[in-house]
């Protein structure tokens, strides 16, 4: 949190030495780093989809043509390509996005990003932008080759999503490298109003705060319940290589519990199918898939009545995120601090209402085609709660930044 709110370190541009030979420029080294960081975390999850293959049934149904297209459907939707299935008089799509996988993707972007601009020869903010949509553009044609390759009768994702999802991914991941990676060549931040920056980074805080208090809710949810989790794992023999892909898939879905787990702080709650509801006023629930995360869901019925402060959290965080703001931007006008409060907090309340809408979707046919939260009423939600508590919060620091000046004066 405080390096979130810190300035960061100025980097220094990469310079050629006198006689060393030019740089490339910084278009080829995006290109490379698109078509790597696209093809890194594709060729791992294809990899995983063959142990997948032989660790379920020792390879005795299906080909590795079959596996190493679940590998690839799995790689696609963490881009947001619509998965269709359909298998005789059954069909379904599957929407709902591993973002645990879709962080490791923009991560591996990033990193590739920097390694570009650090490695090539970067000019102004032109030649930034050009890199970035090098990149982006040659990460989602990958997407899309990808999503033609291994289309089949019974399972097909949807081209321009997955274009579409590779594009954006490569842009705010390897987009966000290649501005880090230019070092002071692009120095946008002397440009932006300090009320802006204030407003930005306090939403960030806010967000990354109530997350933090969604995984904390999480983690002591399914500790309560650890023995349902158990046995679940029981019951479907993950054991040896089969609890390692498990594993690795409760760590693909972890952020999506999370979110919604950040849902039921605001107050609307989530649903795990259609007619349910997860919420600290009522639980209403349906038979559930075994897995291991559902394990954390509380009891059906009527919460006791302690679950009603826990809409207290996103307060909390709005509040703590604006004195962080106000303490790294001190203002000594009520207004001023108040202006920044309030922005960081119902800013951040947009943000946590597009990452919680990103936490759901549709995985399977019948009751399980709904699951998430309702949008709308976690918007209100959201922005109210994070809204008022930065306006405290923001009053209240600045209000105490004042009462020391005066003092020390």
């Amino acid at each position: 949190m405080t390096d979130l709110l810190d300035p960061r370190t100025t980097r220094l541009t990469t310079r050629t030495p006198a006689g060393a030979p030019p740089l490339r420029p910084l278009a080829l080294g995006a290109a490379v780093a698109g078509l790597a960081a696209s093809g890194a975390v594709l060729m791992a999850c294809m990899a995983l989809g063959l142990v997948g293959w032989f660790a379920s049934d020792g390879g005795s149904h299906g080909d590795t043509k079959d596996a190493i297209r679940v590998g690839a459907d799995g790689w696609l939707l963490a881009h947001g390509a619509r998965l269709h299935l359909a298998t005789g008089a059954v069909s379904a799509t599957v929407t709902a996005v591993p973002l645990g996988l879709t962080l490791l993707c923009a991560y591996v972007a990033h990193r590739l990003g920097q390694w570009a601009a650090r490695t090539s020869a970067v000019e102004d903010a032109g030649t930034v932008v050009l890199g970035t949509v090098v990149m982006a553009g040659l990460y989602g044609v990958v997407a899309l080759v990808t999503a033609v390759l291994a289309a089949t009768a019974t399972a097909e994702s949807s081209l321009l999503r997955a274009f579409a999802g590779g594009f954006a991914v490569a842009l705010v991941g390897g987009g966000s490298g290649i501005l880090a990676g230019s070092g002071d060549v692009v120095e946008w931040r002397s440009r932006v109003p300090e009320t802006a920056r204030a407003v930005l980074k306090g939403a960030l805080a806010a967000v990354l705060l109530l997350v933090a208090a969604a995984s904390v809710l999480l983690g002591v949810a399914l500790l309560l319940d650890f023995g349902s989790a158990a046995n679940v794992l029981s019951r479907l023999h993950a054991e040896g290589s089969g609890g390692l892909l498990y594993t690795v898939l409760v760590a693909a879905v972890a952020p999506n519990a999370v979110l919604l787990s950040g849902s039921y702080l605001l107050g609307p709650g989530f649903a795990v199918g259609t007619g349910t509801l997860v919420s600290p006023s009522a639980v209403l629930l349906g038979p559930v898939p075994a897995f291991p995360l559902l394990a954390a869901l509380p009891a059906e019925g009527t919460p006791p009545p302690w679950t009603d402060a826990l809409v207290a959290v996103p307060v909390l965080a709005g509040a703590l995120a604006a004195v962080l703001v106000v303490r790294r931007f001190p203002a000594h006008e009520l207004g001023t601090g108040a202006v920044r409060g309030l922005g960081s907090g119902v800013v951040g309340g947009v943000l946590t209402t597009i990452l919680v809408g990103l936490a759901g979707g549709s995985v399977g046919p019948g009751r399980m085609a709904h699951v998430g939260a309702e949008l709308l009423p976690t918007f209100l939600a959201a922005t109210v709660a994070m809204g008022v508590g930065g306006l405290v919060g923001g009053v209240a620091a600045t209000w105490w930044v004042r009462r020391a000046a005066r003092a020390s004066e």
